[in-house]
C-alpha cells in the first residue's frame, strides 16, 4: 500500500469518531457538550508572577513552589485541557481571566449519555459521602470511541462503573479485591501524582481524578510510559485492571479490551480474561504476537487436561502462523474444548487443523456443545 494512502486511512480512522459525534449536535437532548480550553501566558513559559497566579487555580499546581511551576512550564506558551464539561470549562475560564490570562475555548464534541450518567454517580457519591474515596479516569483514544471508569469505595458497598458507546455498567467490588486495589494505589501516593506529560498523535489522552479523605487531585497524561511516568501509568493500570476483573457486559467489556492495546506496557502480557462460569470460559481478544508465545503456553498449561472449556475468540484480531501448533496441541487434550469464534479466528483455527465442528458462531452454541457432550 502506498505510504500516502496508508496515512490517509489512519487519519480517517483518527477523526471518524469526532465526525460522528459532531453529527449528533442536531439531536443533543441526551448529550452534554464537551470543551477544549487553553490558558495562554506567552512564548517562553510563564513569568514568576504568572507562575504564582497559575498556582492559585490550576489543581495540579496547588502546593507547588513558583519555581517548580515555572520549570514545569518552561518553553511553553499555554496549558490545555480537553473533554471538559461546560461547568468545569466555565470555572477554569473565569479563574484564568480574573487573573489576566487570555483564554481560548473550543467546542470539542458531545458527551456520551452513559458517560454523563457515570459522571452523575461521581457527583452524587461525593455529595453523599465527602469523606469516602473516589477514582475517575476519562479515556480519549486516537482510534476508538472514548469512555470512562469510576471507582467509589465505601461507606457501604464499593462499586466500579464503566461507560462507553451509550452503555454503562456498575458492579460491586468485593472487599478483598478492593483492599488489593487500595494497596496498589497507596504505593503510588495518588494525591501527589504529577501528570502533564506531552501529548502525541497516536495513543490515548487520560484525565484522572483522585478524591480521598486527605485531599483531591486532578491530573492528565498522554499514553504514560511506565519507565518515564511510573506513577501515572500505575494509577491508570490499577483502575483499569480493577474494572477489567469485574465488568461483564459485552459492550463495556469490548471498550475495556480496546483500551488494553493503549495501556498495556508489557509485550509479553496476554490479552486474556477469565470468566468463572460453568463451563469455564477463557477469552482471548486482540492479537497475539510471537512474543506472547510463552505466556500462551503457560495459559494452556494452567488448564486441567480433562476440564471441559469454552475458549472465547469472538473478538480475536489475529496471530502469526507460528502460534498454530500451540492451539492444535491444546485442542487435542482429553478434555473437550468448544471455540466461540469470529471470522478471523475461524480462518486461523481451521488453518491450525482444528475441526470445523468445534467452532461456533455464538456463545450459546459453544456452551450447548460442551453441555451436550458432558
Amino acid at each position: 500500500m502506498p505510504e500516502d494512502t496508508e496515512d490517509n486511512e489512519l487519519n480517517a480512522k483518527r477523526w471518524a469518531w469526532w465526525r460522528t459525534v459532531s453529527a449528533r449536535l442536531e439531536d443533543a437532548s441526551s448529550w452534554e457538550v464537551l470543551w477544549r480550553l487553553r490558558v495562554f501566558w506567552g512564548t517562553q513559559g510563564p513569568t514568576a508572577k504568572q507562575a504564582a497566579l497559575l498556582r492559585q487555580f490550576i489543581p495540579e499546581f496547588k502546593g507547588r513552589s513558583i519555581t517548580e511551576v515555572g520549570e514545569w512550564l518552561a518553553g511553553t506558551a499555554w496549558k490545555e485541557w480537553r473533554t471538559l464539561f461546560a461547568e468545569d470549562a466555565r470555572r477554569l475560564q473565569k479563574e484564568a481571566e480574573a487573573r489576566g490570562f487570555r483564554v481560548e475555548t473550543v467546542q470539542e464534541g458531545l458527551d456520551d449519555p452513559a458517560i454523563a450518567h457515570v459522571r452523575s454517580l461521581l457527583r452524587a457519591h461525593g455529595d453523599a459521602h465527602p469523606e469516602a474515596a473516589r477514582y475517575w479516569i476519562s479515556f480519549l483514544p486516537s482510534f476508538h470511541e472514548g469512555g470512562c471508569i469510576l471507582v467509589t469505595l465505601g461507606p457501604g458497598e464499593s462499586l466500579v462503573s464503566v461507560a462507553s458507546r451509550a452503555q454503562h455498567e456498575t458492579v460491586p467490588v468485593p472487599d478483598e479485591r478492593g483492599l488489593r486495589f487500595l494497596e496498589e494505589l497507596a504505593a503510588l501516593d495518588p494525591l501527589g501524582i504529577p501528570g502533564g506529560n506531552q501529548i502525541g498523535l497516536d495513543g490515548i489522552y487520560l484525565t484522572c481524578l483522585v478524591e480521598e479523605r486527605q485531599g483531591r487531585r486532578e491530573f492528565s497524561t498522554w499514553s504514560p510510559d511506565p519507565k518515564q511516568y511510573p506513577r501515572e501509568h500505575g494509577f491508570v493500570w490499577a483502575v483499569y485492571q480493577l474494572a477489567a476483573d469485574l465488568i461483564r457486559d459485552p459492550v463495556t467489556c469490548r471498550f475495556l479490551e480496546e483500551m488494553f492495546g493503549y495501556l498495556n506496557d508489557n509485550d509479553e502480557r496476554l490479552p486474556v480474561r477469565h470468566f468463572d462460569e460453568v463451563p469455564r470460559r477463557i477469552r482471548l481478544f486482540g492479537s497475539l504476537s510471537s512474543m506472547k508465545a510463552k505466556a500462551l503456553e503457560a495459559l494452556f498449561a494452567s488448564v486441567s487436561p480433562d476440564e471441559p472449556l469454552l475458549m472465547d475468540l469472538s473478538s480475536f484480531e489475529g496471530m502469526g502462523t507460528s502460534q498454530y501448533p500451540l492451539f492444535a496441541r491444546f485442542h487435542s487434550r482429553p478434555g473437550r474444548t468448544a471455540w466461540w469464534v469470529n471470522r478471523i479466528a475461524t480462518m486461523q483455527l481451521l488453518g491450525a487443523g482444528l475441526p470445523r465442528s468445534h467452532l461456533h458462531d455464538t456463545l450459546e452454541a459453544a456452551r450447548a456443545a460442551l453441555l451436550d457432550a458432558s
